[in-house]
């Protein structure tokens, strides 16, 4: 009898504890900060010569986020689409679009952001950290690229504290680069404007 009690005891102290665990698993609503439009703009660098101080070219545009794909009722994606138009250097009048979708993935434990490109024929994987103490977000990713290369990267954002304007700061390492040097691709701003 002992026995069946103490079982019975184990069993719900379990029941509780993966309860109280479901409800502590991060989800994207954490980041609902993101959902919005934003005015952004990129200034790309040459990652292969990080002595060149101004940027092959810029960008303007904008970008909006919103929730998707809900399951049992509640979103699980934030989906990121932009424009923009290169407005300086050998691109310019040149415009693309993008697509960017995030979740927390349970399997990682981590967020996951993946990247798609209309100018760029590969897909972007991430996995995306968010420290709101410091109101900061950190994406490390990788993107394949021409000649059978990769480029690993770290993009920062580091937001004001009302969430309503980031910082951004991309450096990358390509495979032909020792694998420690990772040099400034990107800089850029984005300022949340709806």
């Amino acid at each position: 009898m002992k026995q069946i009690f103490l079982l019975t005891l184990l069993l719900c102290v379990k029941s509780i504890y993966a309860q109280n665990s479901d409800s502590e698993n991060p989800t994207v609503q954490r980041l609902d900060f993101l959902i919005g439009t934003w005015e952004i703009d990129f200034r790309i660098y040459d990652t292969h010569d990080p002595k060149a101080s101004l940027p092959l070219f810029t960008e303007t545009g904008t970008q909006t986020c919103e929730y998707d794909l809900s399951y049992r009722g509640v979103p699980q994606f934030i989906i990121c689409k932009g424009q923009m138009i290169c407005d300086s250097g050998r691109l310019e009048g040149r415009t693309r679009s993008f697509q960017e979708a995030i979740r927390y993935g349970r399997f990682e434990n981590s967020y996951e952001r993946i990247g798609l490109y209309s100018n760029w024929p590969a897909t972007g994987l991430e996995l995306l950290t968010y420290d709101s103490i410091n109101s900061k977000m950190v994406i490390e990713g990788e993107l394949k690229v021409q000649d059978n290369m990769l480029e690993r990267y770290q993009d920062v954002y580091q937001f004001n504290d009302d969430y309503t304007y980031y910082d951004r700061r991309n450096v990358a390492n390509f495979s032909d680069m020792s694998i420690t040097e990772y040099n400034l691709t990107l800089t850029g701003t984005g300022r949340k404007v709806k």
